[in-house]
């Protein structure tokens, strides 16, 4: 039977979700991507978001890579950028290139998407718009000389981002342009609150550029499943890389 026949007969590409209950994420996924993607995702153990948590999602989201595989996915997606980083920051790219050894499937994850997207952007003074306290950051300094000027966050639980309004992210990277003028690009972290949204509106309002953790996965796994439709209406990342 021809690949055409399948629903990804473009791309299949996995996600290990952290969240226990995985609501944004697919809704948005499938807004973004052309006809011919197709999302195969599986939730890990995330519903605080606690070090217990996260131990215990690295292992899951180890044998969802494995069992995505055997499936037969274009990419695998390892999400959750503390999940992605919890064997130390300096073993990531490693895990990455050794699992993909072993599975002989693409691997990515959602730091490493976030990182190429910066790059791609050519941010270098950022802005960090989070809806949450922060609970371990990602040193985007060590990656591509991208300095963080400071980041705005709310007060929201992580249980409950999924629920925010859909204008919270505009208000928040408005209050980080305010608190940041000088910055030449925001960043929201998480794909799992409502971000996509505001990326068009605040690069129009601010002339800087906007990188959403959930527009840099999927701009990632695009791009490296051979995809590179230029996408409209989310951002410059997705139009224009």
């Amino acid at each position: 039977m021809s690949k055409h026949g399948i629903y990804g007969h473009r791309a299949r590409i996995g996600y290990t979700s952290p969240p226990l209950t995985t609501e944004i994420f697919p809704h948005d996924f499938y807004r973004i991507v052309p006809d011919g993607v197709t999302l195969v995702l599986t939730t890990l153990a995330i519903v605080e978001r606690n070090k217990d948590e996260v131990d215990r999602s690295y292992e899951i989201s180890m044998e969802a890579a494995r069992a995505m595989a055997r499936t037969g996915v274009d990419l695998v997606v390892l999400g959750g950028v503390p999940i992605n980083l919890s064997r130390g920051y300096a073993n990531a790219e490693t895990m990455l290139r050794e699992l993909e050894a072993e599975l002989g499937v693409k691997v990515s994850s959602s730091a490493a998407a976030q990182s190429r997207a910066l790059k791609a952007l050519g941010a270098t003074k950022l802005v960090v718009a989070r809806p949450y306290p922060a609970q371990g950051d990602f040193p985007f300094e060590a990656h591509g000389g991208c300095e963080i000027l400071g980041t705005i966050t709310g007060d929201a639980p992580f249980r409950g981002i999924a629920r925010l309004s859909r204008t919270y992210a505009i208000e928040l990277g408005r209050a980080a342009m305010k608190a940041y003028p000088e910055a030449d690009a925001i960043m929201f972290p998480s794909p799992h609150w409502p971000v996509l949204d505001a990326i068009e509106p605040l690069e129009q309002e601010f002339g800087v550029t906007v990188m959403g953790a959930l527009q840099a996965i999927v701009w990632d796994a695009l791009r490296r499943t051979g995809i590179d439709d230029s996408i409209a209406g989310f951002g410059t990342l997705l139009r224009e890389y």
